[in-house]
């Protein structure tokens, strides 16, 4: 996620002094600021390029395959800006950082947790990969996506001999910020991970300290809401900037799908070479429309269900 200028930490100087010495000597190593200004830059150029695939329409687009396409790509990148927008707010504010460091977890829940986080990392690695060859094919062997180049192409003239700079800068243009929307994304579905094992064990626990005559101690019952109350307070902070996210990735999402599924029935050229990109975007739309989905309805049923038990 530094890589793509997702997390950074921000010191909190009004909590320095009260904190832990070592604490201090951990954090203290991390190159906070140049991680902070990467991560400013990467967020102005994420809401530049979203801006510039507005540019992508022009007075010559006739509805159909094309228009539908280029719809389908501007708010992918409207969500991706939004996308960094809420995770930038959330190591700036240090809620992302309070939540990792503060929530206290069983052990058997950071090991799970490790091997989803590997898992998913993974599957988002060769997954771009898997984008980054199939986008570069469309740039520079089909030239299908020369629109994606706006303003250029679209308003600029651009002479021939200067095309294949002008798709190179394109292709890192288009490939860049997928990766970051797709780790968002498992950023979020490792957090509801944990938020859901940590709810169910409590869950679990629970029902065996109650036992078969239904009697619960005042200890026992302190200890339990106690615990309660420190996840849900930690679902408050995450849900304080996930929400942005997971709304605006499950709007998105629902909308792409939909302009899509009409291109493909109606416009059988679109998943013809060299347009079948519409097929590829399908696929990530509906990846992302999984992650957005699943990350909010596990987490609200794990609160209601372990409020109401």
């Amino acid at each position: 996620m530094k890589l793509f200028g997702l997390f950074f930490y921000r010191e909190d100087r009004h909590r320095q002094r009260n904190d832990d010495p070592e604490r201090n000597q951990t954090t203290s190593k991390t190159p906070s600021n140049k991680l902070r200004v990467y991560a400013t830059v990467v967020l102005v150029l994420m809401w530049l390029n979203a801006v510039r695939m507005v540019l992508v329409f022009n007075n010559s687009d006739r509805f159909g395959a094309i228009l539908l396409m280029k719809t389908a790509v501007m708010a992918w990148f409207v969500l991706i800006a939004i996308q960094q927008t809420a995770y930038y707010f959330a190591s700036h504010s240090g809620r992302l950082v309070r939540v990792l460091h503060t929530l206290p977890v069983t052990t058997d829940c950071v090991e799970k947790a490790h091997r989803v986080a590997m898992g998913a990392t993974i599957y988002i690695w060769l997954l771009s990969i898997i984008n980054g060859v199939f986008s570069a094919s469309l740039f520079f062997a089909t030239h299908s996506s020369d629109y994606m180049l706006s303003p250029f192409v679209t308003y600029i003239t651009v002479p021939e001999d200067k095309m294949v700079v002008a798709r190179v800068v394109g292709f890192l243009l288009y490939f860049w910020p997928m990766p970051c929307s797709l780790f968002a994304h498992t950023m979020t579905a490792v957090l509801v991970y944990v938020f859901h094992h940590q709810f169910r064990k409590l869950k679990k626990n629970f029902s065996r300290a109650i036992g078969k005559r239904g009697q619960l101690t005042d200890v026992h019952m302190s200890t339990f809401r106690r615990r309660h109350q420190t996840l849900s307070r930690a679902v408050s902070k995450v849900d304080g900037f996930m929400k942005f996210s997971n709304v605006a990735g499950f709007v998105c999402h629902i909308v792409n799908t939909i302009v899509l599924l009409y291109s493909i029935i109606f416009y059988p050229e679109s998943t013809e070479i060299p347009t079948s990109a519409v097929l590829a975007l399908l696929t990530v739309n509906l990846i992302g429309l999984m992650f957005a989905a699943s990350s909010g309805i596990i987490v609200n049923h794990m609160v209601r269900t372990t409020c109401t038990d």
